[in-house]
């Protein structure tokens, strides 16, 4: 009887803390769920900053949670649709380098490269795509991070120049 008793209350208490975290990350999810209807965060600015302050807050309340690499590549993603790329850029960081061995790190890699693009940031995205083509040889973005790297030796004028030709 006295071993009942304590594998109720040991269940209790793990169901007790278990809880709090199911129900923050259940709230979270529900926010992420009206921006994907919405489909464009820069339109939903108000919800997609939401959204972004609400996986900040959770990650900050749970930092060991198995999927945060998920939890800040999604809001690497809300933040480029936000056109706030150095922050997109600082969590695509994140991604791949606190989980190299995550599914995501690649496309983090490749997502970040992207980001200091958008910000005028060209030799910082030459050197980013070529990380990402050294640590990933065989990832199907290979060819485009390797064409990339060509346009990014060029000015806009000289894009410009080029594509007139």
């Amino acid at each position: 009887m006295k071993y009942i008793m304590f594998f109720i209350v040991f269940i209790s208490v793990f169901s007790s803390c278990a809880n709090p975290q199911k129900k923050a990350l259940d709230k979270v999810l529900a926010l992420e769920s009206k921006l994907k209807l919405a489909q464009d965060a820069g339109a939903n600015k108000d919800l997609a900053l939401e959204v972004v302050a609400a996986y900040s807050d959770f990650l900050l309340a749970y930092p060991d949670i198995e999927s945060k690499p998920e939890l800040l590549f999604k809001s690497g993603e809300v933040l480029k649709g936000l056109g706030e790329n150095l922050l997109a850029a600082n969590s695509f960081y994140k991604v791949h380098h606190g989980f190299p061995n995550s599914k995501l790190a690649p496309l983090a890699l490749f997502y970040q490269a992207y980001c200091f693009e958008s910000i005028e940031q060209r030799l910082t995205a030459k050197n980013t795509y070529q990380e990402f083509i050294d640590r990933y040889p065989n990832h199907p973005y290979k060819v485009q991070a390797e064409g990339m790297i060509k346009l990014l030796q060029y000015s806009d004028k000289e894009l410009i120049k080029q594509f007139k030709n």
